[in-house]
């Protein structure tokens, strides 16, 4: 029973995976070369032991509770995971199945693979499936973000203005737009270069930042303007916002201090339907009227109407 045909010249000896047979007391009767090879002991040492001898407290457990429970009914189990003891005193993972032996169910044949490398294999994966998250939240990141503010671009903006304005129609809330454009920002350029108007703009990004709860947005919108959203009971608790922005302009030191800037307003009403392009038009003509009347102010249009909202 235990031995390959006559003439056959494929014995089981050949075959490269840890062949085992066990008898009713589940005493090892039979093991191959890749089996000796794989445990680490000489094949006399393996005949006669109990299969339960090469494996770990945990995974004799695991075998008598699960293993031959499953053989009982099913006749086989296939490809589970056991921690196998070798003969020099290490523990190594192996990839189990056994099967019933059909016309004498008292024996057990077993297959046994280690399975090092694949666990090794498996970290290697898992690691290197973590680094390419990593360098894809990366890129997200990278192409979410402008580069000298570190605030959100103007897509990104975009993107994400939907679903806040969405939100803020649930709650029968506004959602209100803040354009905002830094004065005479061209002179600075003209007088002290583009690098001085790039450091400006990085630390208008840096004290800009704090100012957002998390829910809100606050983005470069393009050149020298940003562009802020937030949601609110009604238009009174904007204007608060609206003065830290001032201050935090104001803040700001180096070449071209102190920095002002002008802010136009334009809050959507719960429902009405008004999309981020309208409401940053509403928003702009109230810049515009800020510009017009002498910088450093805050504009709204409200009603058809451009108020003072300093």
């Amino acid at each position: 029973m235990l031995d390959p045909p006559a003439g056959d010249p494929f014995g089981i000896d050949r075959f490269p995976v840890g062949c085992i047979v066990t008898d009713r007391l589940r005493t090892i009767r039979f093991a191959n070369a890749y089996a000796e090879a794989q445990l680490g002991r000489p094949r006399d040492e393996l005949l006669g032991l109990s299969i339960e001898a090469l494996l770990t407290p945990a995974s004799r457990i695991f075998c008598d509770s699960y293993i031959y429970p499953i053989l009982l009914t099913e006749g086989h189990c296939d490809e589970v995971v056991l921690t196998v003891a070798t003969g020099t005193g290490t523990r190594a993972p192996a990839v189990v199945s056994a099967r019933v032996y059909g016309d004498n169910p008292d024996f057990v044949f077993w297959s046994l693979m280690r399975a090092d490398k694949r666990d090794k294999l498996q970290s290697e994966l898992v690691t290197s499936r973590n680094l390419l998250q990593k360098q894809a939240r990366s890129l997200k990141e990278l192409a979410s973000r402008d580069d000298l503010t570190g605030l959100m671009n103007r897509r990104e903006f975009t993107r994400m203005v939907a679903p806040l304005g969405s939100a803020a129609n649930r709650s029968g809330a506004s959602m209100a737009i803040l354009l905002l454009d830094i004065d005479r920002f061209k002179a600075v350029n003209d007088t002290y270069g583009h690098q001085a108007g790039d450091d400006l703009l990085r630390q208008l990004g840096a004290v800009f930042a704090p100012l957002k709860r998390s829910h809100e947005l606050a983005a470069r919108y393009g050149g020298e303007e940003f562009i802020f959203a937030l949601v609110v009971a009604e238009a009174e608790e904007v204007r608060p916002f609206a003065r830290r922005l001032h201050e935090a302009a104001r803040s700001v030191t180096g070449r071209g201090a102190p920095v002002t800037v002008s802010v136009g307003i334009y809050c959507c009403p719960p429902h009405s339907g008004q999309n981020l392009e309208y409401a940053v038009k509403a928003a702009d003509r109230a810049l515009y009227e800020a510009k017009a009347l002498g910088r450093d102010r805050t504009m709204m249009e409200s009603e058809g109407k451009l108020v003072p909202f300093d």
